[in-house]
């Protein structure tokens, strides 16, 4: 009988091992618990993190409708080979990064000046912070310009940056909301909307990451998840696949990262209001940096864009760097401080059927191949684009330091310019060469030495 219930157990134990190897399910609510349940969808887990490390090596997590306080560490177990994170089919699912400010208490002299203890991770006039859930009216969408990608909303951005002034009275006397910050007693002077309250609207400082871990071992999907106030870190995370999710109001070189990682791809993916301490910021941002162990030729990083929505980011849409490979398809990328879609250093980039309209370039290709690069410049072919209102120009393309000896280039295929500052530009000696393409209403429609080419209706 003992030896029986020795093997019995033996069983028992084998099967579990053997079980926690195969893909495990398990489910996340606001609502769960982490130490009485057991992830099922009726007994759900009230952390993502809980989930992360509950599952097997091969792990889906769905995770049901509302806001987590929390950032997900894709490394967070060992050895994990795939991982599926996803949010409950017609659910929304956010995650609230960075530090929360719900109270505050009200300086002395002051209408509407509020005072909180905090320690602010850059001090910069460029470092945003911003109140959660109070629409910013300046990004309202007028009829004219709603577009499919702006999935019905009414604005843009939902949540409302603050403006950083440089002392107390400035906030009092501001129109819309503002803050200072006391760097030498760790203090934070702001206002708020009017008739708005902290308990229900909050104060959000962007820090950290929303997403990280790569690792180059993960096989990675995440679908339908919203990070606020965070980047998304695919650095590392080779075919990541990224559907339907967004990020917004982030400090980080991008909202969607993915540095040294190929085959990338985002679908129906929104990226805005990212930026950094120097007042840049891209949505969309990969680099790849050559390693000793690494070959110049090889695959470095790879990614593809499928009907994206970048916009209000404080440098660029999209813009990749060092022999990183691209391809944008669809899309709409609109409100950038700088490029729409703009990509430079050694970079080789395709596009098909994009809008970019209201940046201040629409396409760009710019600066000089990295020493090291190992390739030829940088390279844009462009297909059926859509270039419209942006301030400066429509398409664009320069070298820098060498354009004789190594130029960018940029061709364009049946690509459309309406009412820029100028519609086609070329600088230095590059090359911007044009078939078929047209311009109406721009103030230039091309400067610089451009090769045009048009075709005539065969007969």
């Amino acid at each position: 009988m003992k030896r029986f219930f020795i093997i019995f157990i033996s069983i028992i134990i084998g099967y579990t091992v053997f079980a926690a190897d195969k893909t495990s399910i398990v489910y996340v609510s606001t609502d769960g618990n982490d130490f009485l349940n057991n992830g099922t969808i009726n007994k759900p887990y009230k952390t993502i993190k809980k989930a992360l490390i509950s599952t097997g090596n091969d792990a889906t997590i769905i995770i049901r409708s509302g806001d987590y306080s929390e950032s997900i560490n894709i490394s967070e177990r060992a050895n994990r080979r795939n991982l599926t994170i996803k949010s409950y089919p017609g659910e929304r699912v956010r995650l609230l990064c960075g530090e929360r400010i719900e109270s505050a208490e009200k300086v002395s002299g002051y209408k509407k000046v509020l005072k909180s203890s905090v320690s602010l991770c850059s001090n910069s006039l460029n470092y945003k912070i911003f109140q959660h859930d109070i629409v910013d009216k300046e990004t309202f969408i007028s009829p004219e310009e709603r577009h499919p990608l702006q999935k019905g909303k009414f604005y843009r951005c939902n949540s409302t940056p603050l403006n950083h002034v440089t002392n107390i009275k400035d906030i009092e006397s501001a129109q819309n909301p503002a803050f200072y910050y006391d760097e030498k007693n760790k203090l934070l002077y702001f206002s708020i909307v009017e008739g708005t309250s902290l308990d229900k609207n909050p104060i959000y400082l962007p820090k950290g990451n929303g997403l990280y871990g790569g690792n180059n071992e993960i096989n990675l999907t995440v679908i339908g998840i919203e990070i606020l106030y965070a980047p998304f870190n695919l650095s590392r995370c080779p075919g990541a696949k990224i559907i339907d999710c967004a990020v917004k109001y982030a400090f980080a070189g991008g909202g969607f990262m993915y540095h040294m990682s190929t085959g990338i791809e985002f679908i129906r993916c929104e990226a805005a209001r990212v930026f950094t301490e120097s007042g840049n910021g891209d949505g969309c941002n990969g680099h790849a940096y050559l390693l000793t162990e690494n070959h110049p030729q090889a695959k470095h990083t790879t990614v593809s864009l499928t009907d994206c929505w970048a916009h209000d980011n404080y440098d660029d849409g999209y813009s990749n760097h060092e022999r990183c490979e691209g391809i944008v398809r669809g899309g709409l990328f609109e409100y950038n401080g700088k490029y729409g879609v703009g990509s430079g250093y050694g970079v080789h980039e395709s596009a098909f059927n994009v809008i970019a309209r209201k940046n201040r370039y629409g396409f760009a290709i710019c600066a000089d191949v990295l020493e090291n690069e190992g390739g030829y410049a940088s390279q844009m072919v462009a297909h059926n684009c859509i270039s419209e209102n942006n301030t400066e120009a429509g398409y664009l393309i320069y070298t820098s330091n060498t354009p004789n000896t190594n130029p960018n280039s940029m061709i364009l295929y049946d690509c459309y310019s309406f009412n820029n500052k100028i519609g086609f530009e070329v600088q230095d000696n590059s090359i911007l060469k044009i078939i078929n393409c047209k311009d109406s209403n721009s103030k230039i429609p091309y400067k610089g030495n451009l090769i045009i080419e048009t075709f005539d209706n065969l007969k």
